[in-house]
């Protein structure tokens, strides 16, 4: 049975097999927010709430669109698994599914142990397909910073004739592409101010937002940003090489009023070295949930290392 309750929406025409899935996908435990008899509906509820995967009937009376018409415009907007559910299974019907690119194909009258299997095969399929883009996307974003950086280096050798000078605008493009690779919401390069006279805590040196993320553009500009990093225990793991990745919750107070002032949830903090010291820490943020994988860290810590390289 599942552990974290996935949430699937159900779509179909008649009201009382509308009524027998939701009790038994909820008794196999599942989360059924919603179930929609129209195609109208369905892509309503899809938009306002996605779910984790749709059960979708192919045949809906009274809609302006059947179920594979509907499941088409919800993955046109949204990457939500459909498994279809239809008691037709004809030629013409196969090939109009086959061409939505379905997670799963169940007939009527389909058991209990069918339909699990069906779902659960869908939502695996869809975690996998998931994990492999984001991978790539990860190693794109590390060959484009690794490029980046031999850019740069190329560009700013002794006796080079037009040197770029601060790598500013390099390092925005890196935290561009890893941001985006990773789904962060904002990607920010603090500096420590331990030698900086009169100022303590933390300055944010370089940041990157997602586009269209309603952050507090003043919290982010804000200098210096006054951060306990430099004193508290953050700054002891920090200085030995470890990261801290998870929810703001675990942060000390300071740092956690801090990153929910910014609307972030999750973050992922690396520390970053020049000349052998500490600088400061780079920090990728997400504004829901986020469970960073053994994997995500490496892939962040490689970036980190590269960025740390052009701060030298």
């Amino acid at each position: 049975m599942p552990v974290n309750k996935p949430a699937i929406m159900v779509v179909e025409d008649e009201l009382v097999v509308a009524e027998n899935l939701r009790q038994t996908l909820t008794g196999m435990g599942y989360e059924v927010p919603c179930t929609a008899c129209r195609s109208d509906e369905a892509i309503g509820m899809a938009d306002e709430c996605p779910p984790d995967l749709i059960l979708m009937d192919i045949r809906l009376e009274g809609s302006d669109l059947d179920g594979i018409e509907t499941a088409r415009q919800i993955r046109a907007r949204h990457e939500i698994p459909v498994v279809f559910v239809t008691a037709y299974a004809d030629d013409k019907t196969l090939e109009r599914v086959i061409s939505t690119g379905p997670s799963a194909f169940i007939l009527k009258p389909f058991n209990g142990q069918e339909l699990y299997s069906a779902i659960e095969m869908a939502l695996h399929s869809h975690r996998m397909d998931k994990a492999i883009r984001k991978q790539d996307a990860v190693m794109f974003a590390l060959s484009f910073a690794v490029e980046s950086f031999i850019r740069f280096r190329r560009e700013n050798r002794p006796g080079a004739t037009a040197p770029s000078g601060i790598p500013g605008t390099w390092i925005a493009e890196i935290l561009e592409h890893i941001g985006l690779a990773v789904d962060a919401s904002i990607v920010s390069i603090f500096r420590m101010n331990v030698e900086r006279e009169g100022l303590g805590g933390a300055t944010i040196e370089y940041t990157w937002t997602m586009p269209g993320m309603p952050v507090l553009q003043s919290q982010l500009q804000e200098r210096p940003v006054s951060l306990t990093f430099t004193t508290s225990l953050w700054r002891v793991l920090l200085s030995t090489g470890n990261s801290i990745a998870g929810d703001i919750g675990i942060f000390p107070d300071e740092e956690r009023r801090f990153f929910e002032r910014c609307g972030m949830v999750s973050t992922a903090i690396l520390p970053l070295f020049r000349s052998g010291t500490l600088w400061g820490f780079i920090v990728f943020s997400t504004d829901h949930p986020h469970e960073w994988s053994d994997s995500e860290m490496e892939a962040l810590r490689m970036g980190g290392n590269i960025v740390s390289a052009m701060l030298e």
